[in-house]
């Protein structure tokens, strides 16, 4: 059973760029929650987080970009300064935990449990990538970004 399964009414910010971006975060959470969860092999598990962790800095990074590029960033300034504190928090949390199992501490699924929340509020939560979307679709309605 998935950790984290893609509701299309509730995470679809309408923008497919970033949809299939937050798509491929459930993928690698779903990923590595299999890996603990079948105890397969530390190294497995660190490569899961190698990669989230690598996805998450790229999807952050792409999502500000696009945030400026349509005016989001200037039109909501506060908005969009909030929303990048949060990625950088996050972003920080998941580097510190894959740091924390190449030193050889064991993850909890309550760690995991901790980033699909996250993830989930995040992106499906009025204050954050949800009001970005709803600005798109407001402002540009044949908006999309490649």
């Amino acid at each position: 059973m998935p950790l984290i399964e893609w509701d299309e009414e509730r995470h679809s910010t309408g923008i497919q760029t970033v949809d299939d971006q937050h798509m491929r975060l459930f993928e690698l959470l779903n990923d590595l929650h299999a890996a603990m969860e079948e105890g397969r092999a530390d190294e497995e598990v660190g490569t899961v987080l190698q990669d989230l962790d690598e996805y998450t800095e790229y999807h952050f990074t792409d999502e500000e970009g696009m945030m400026q590029d349509c005016g989001y960033a200037d039109e909501c300034n506060g908005c969009f300064n909030d929303h990048k504190e949060v990625h950088a928090e996050f972003a920080s949390r998941v580097s510190q935990l894959r740091e924390r199992h190449e030193d050889g501490e064991y993850i909890t699924m309550d760690v995991l449990q901790f980033a699909r929340d996250w993830l989930d509020s995040h992106i499906a939560g009025d204050e954050q990538d949800q009001s970005y979307g709803e600005y798109v679709q407001r402002e540009f309605t044949d908006y999309t970004y490649e």
